[in-house]
């Protein structure tokens, strides 16, 4: 059975009232200074140039509508012309360009598992790499195999290479400061 609601007298009901009609907090701050906070929500997304309802933008399919409708060659329902770009899309279509790419991150024992792992198999021999004693967590043939895709992405295997190319890298020594440690 489901449990009957009740009122709650200790809540402030002035309060809350207050919160709903707070002012909406935009943190974009391209789309916050171009905002008009005396318009709707729909008015305002018109009047920077963005889509409210994306359904509405990309159109309806044919296929959904009556079959008295024009269709263009696409199968898409014929609509209104597209709107221009205002400043605030070009802005934020500039920024999403420029936009910063996380760095890969791996942790140090995972690195050195990495290395061990290419140094003593063949770079597609993840069979061999599972079955090793150094997998102390046991990893599957398919997780070696994406930790280090991922180890590859990082600057670590920029240096592992060049490590390797001037034959400054020793394996045995790596693992023997660790088990020291």
């Amino acid at each position: 059975m489901v449990k009957k609601h009740t009122f709650n007298y200790s809540r402030n009901r002035k309060k809350l009232g207050r919160k709903e009609k707070a002012r909406l907090k935009i943190r974009n701050p391209v789309i916050n200074s171009a905002w008009k906070y005396g318009l709707s929500v729909k008015a305002n997304f018109n009047r920077l140039g963005l889509a409210y309802d994306a359904n509405e933008v990309l159109g309806t399919t044919c296929n959904q509508l009556s079959a008295n409708s024009e269709c263009d060659d696409g199968g898409v329902l014929k609509n209104t012309q597209p709107r221009k770009k205002t400043s605030v899309v070009k802005v934020l279509e500039e920024l999403a360009k420029h936009k910063k790419c996380k760095p890969v991150f791996i942790s140090g024992d995972d690195q050195l598992f990495c290395i061990y792992n290419l140094e003593m198999y063949a770079h597609d021999d993840y069979e061999s790499m599972s079955k090793d004693p150094k997998n102390v967590y046991q990893l599957t043939p398919k997780q070696i195999e994406r930790l280090i895709n991922k180890f590859k992405q990082t600057m670590g295997f920029q240096k592992y290479l060049k490590d390797k190319r001037s034959g400054e890298l020793v394996i045995s020594e790596l693992f023997d400061e660790e088990e020291l440690m």
